[in-house]
């Protein structure tokens, strides 16, 4: 197992270290420009910027967006950082059927190792990886808030990121449920990184428009996206213990279907 999670660690090394690098600037260089928005303020000015649809669909609360607190709290929630993290961890989760395509997994099939720690070297260094990935985005909100002279300005508290980073690493596990599904299904890596990318994007979508489109409130369910309510935890309301049974159990779901898939099909 020490010898997979090395070689799979070393492989994906640069995309982890590039991906860490930019979640942590992100929310460095968020925390700079929202502070300059509060000296000048023009917080009030921003307001007027928050969509209709964003209004009527989320209520008072879509004037969090237009404050301090609730800018840099975004960067949690931001489309591109959940794309970002749970890119990464699908990338992760799906290298097992790499392995099958380049025939890698002959080689490490023939000395008395069991099918499922490959998956297992998968699903713990995806684990790794997101808790690296979220410590680093924490950290540069506290570090944004020291180099840009913005704490005075009220920071989300450490207990409202943490809360946002427990659900976003419940999005992420479910995603990476998925990609261990994909790979026990696939024999080329291409198709199952690619289906799980589409199928995240696709999920981001339904979550979003079902903010402004009824309609499409029937379906949102379906979204990992929608049991993770940032807006609602930074207004100051608990974690709904609902919402992280649901990511962590589909995850968990997931996997176990990508065990029982990969140790019964033709390798």
């Amino acid at each position: 197992m020490i010898a997979l999670l090395k070689r799979s660690a070393r492989q994906a090394r640069y995309v982890l270290i590039g991906a860490g690098v930019m979640l942590f600037g992100f929310q460095l260089v968020l925390v700079g420009q929202a502070g300059e928005i509060e000296r000048a303020q023009s917080f009030s000015r921003l307001a007027d910027l928050v969509p209709g649809f964003l209004q009527r669909g989320l209520g008072s609360r879509a004037m969090l967006l237009a404050t301090f607190r609730g800018t840099v709290a975004f960067g949690y929630f931001h489309p591109v950082v959940c794309m970002l993290i749970t890119g990464v961890v699908m990338y992760l989760t799906t290298e097992p059927a790499y392995e099958v395509e380049s025939g890698l997994v002959d080689l490490e099939l023939a000395r008395a190792v069991p099918r499922r720690r490959l998956l297992t070297r998968s699903a713990l260094l995806a684990a790794v990886a997101i808790a690296y990935l979220l410590a680093l985005m924490f950290i540069g909100t506290s570090a944004g808030g020291r180099l840009f002279d913005a704490e005075a300005f009220g920071l989300p508290s450490a207990g409202v990121r943490l809360k946002l980073l427990l659900n976003l690493a419940g999005v992420a596990a479910c995603f990476g449920g998925l990609g261990l599904l994909a790979a026990s299904l696939s024999s080329r890596w291409t198709t199952a990184f690619t289906t799980c990318v589409f199928t995240g994007i696709v999920m981001y979508l339904v979550d979003f428009l079902a903010i402004g489109w009824p309609p499409m409130r029937l379906l949102s369910w379906v979204s990992p996206f929608h049991y993770y309510p940032a807006l609602n935890v930074v207004a100051g309301d608990p974690v709904r213990v609902r919402d992280l049974v649901v990511l962590y159990g589909t995850g968990a779901l997931l996997a176990a279907g990508a065990y029982w898939r990969f140790q019964r099909r033709d390798l």
